[in-house]
């Protein structure tokens, strides 16, 4: 089950597809990434002065640490620099958690954390950015734009979910490494030790390999069955494809640890499909009869559809 995004131009199977590493064999190729930077960024049909600037500006930086795990709450100030029909951010002063005033440019980015990203789209999409003016709002706008499907077209490309049909010209991952030796007398859910990882049952019910440092190369519907599992017997609960001897404390360390690991690339992914839906890239849940989360995200785009249509169409 595919279907085309209009924006980055990939064709992407279902985030939660069980068992989807096993299907897509000939998406593997060992060749690092290729990008053609000027595709990666979407600005393939801009005119070559432009492109040049934008691309100088996407290089300045601020000297300063821009990092911070505390939520933006507002946009207090936005210098612009105009030139060749591109507003850069030169400067952008935001108010976070902490009721302090941080300052970073637009080259910076990258080494915020994509829940950064998220909030300042967030005060867009909720139009709480009437103390700035509206040429700076929306060169705010076109500037967060440009960097989430830039940022959404890399991580389509580097997770396993997609067949490329543009944009790069390779695919920059390998084949997961599922089979080692002996496998097959180990017990199912079991932790590996040389390379570090767990083992998990495929659908075909044989036993295959997930290393720690692999996790990304598996789609969300296996990461959940091993999530799912670990969980179970960290917690002491009885199922019958468990194994049935006693864990040390040593594995069920490791099974706390991958636990962890599992639940952060979920998060960032869920992340990941938010921010493609403010590019265009995902279409919001229509069925009335879906769960509540998926109501939740209906309710919040009825609210808000003028202003993201504002927003894809700048």
């Amino acid at each position: 089950m595919t279907y085309t995004t209009s924006i980055t131009k990939t064709k992407v199977a279902q985030y939660d597809l069980l068992g989807i590493e096993d299907m897509v064999p000939n998406i593997w190729v060992p060749v690092k990434v290729a990008y053609d930077k000027h595709a990666l960024w979407g600005i393939s049909h801009w005119r070559e002065q432009r492109k040049t600037f934008y691309g100088y500006a996407r290089g300045l930086e601020s000297r300063h640490d821009v990092y911070s795990t505390k939520r933006i709450l507002a946009v207090t100030q936005v210098e612009v620099m105009r030139k060749h029909g591109y507003g850069y951010l030169k400067e952008i002063v935001v108010r976070r958690a902490d009721n302090d005033l941080y300052r970073f440019k637009e080259g910076d980015f990258p080494r915020l954390r994509i829940n950064d990203i998220e909030d300042m789209l967030l005060l867009v999409v909720q139009n709480r950015l009437t103390n700035l003016s509206g040429d700076d709002v929306s060169d705010f706008a076109i500037a967060l734009r440009m960097f989430t499907r830039s940022l959404v077209i890399q991580k389509r490309v580097e997770d396993l979910q997609l067949g490329v049909e543009s944009y790069q010209k390779k695919i920059n991952v390998t084949k997961p490494e599922t089979t080692r030796p002996g496998l097959r007398k180990r017990d199912p859910f079991t932790p590996y030790q040389d390379p570090q990882g767990f083992i998990y049952v495929d659908n075909q019910e044989r036993n295959r390999l997930m290393r720690s440092d692999e996790l990304y190369k598996f789609s969300d519907g296996t990461l959940t069955r091993l999530l799912t599992s670990l969980e179970y017997i960290t917690n002491n609960n009885n199922m019958e494809y468990l194994p049935k001897r006693r864990w040390s404390t040593l594995e069920k360390k490791r099974a706390h640890i991958m636990i962890k690991a599992i639940n952060k690339l979920q998060k960032e992914r869920r992340i990941m499909r938010s921010l493609e839906k403010f590019v265009g890239g995902r279409h919001y849940e229509t069925n009335p009869l879906a769960t509540s989360t998926n109501n939740m995200t209906l309710s919040y785009c009825v609210r808000h559809h003028k202003v993201i249509s504002y927003i894809i169409n700048l």
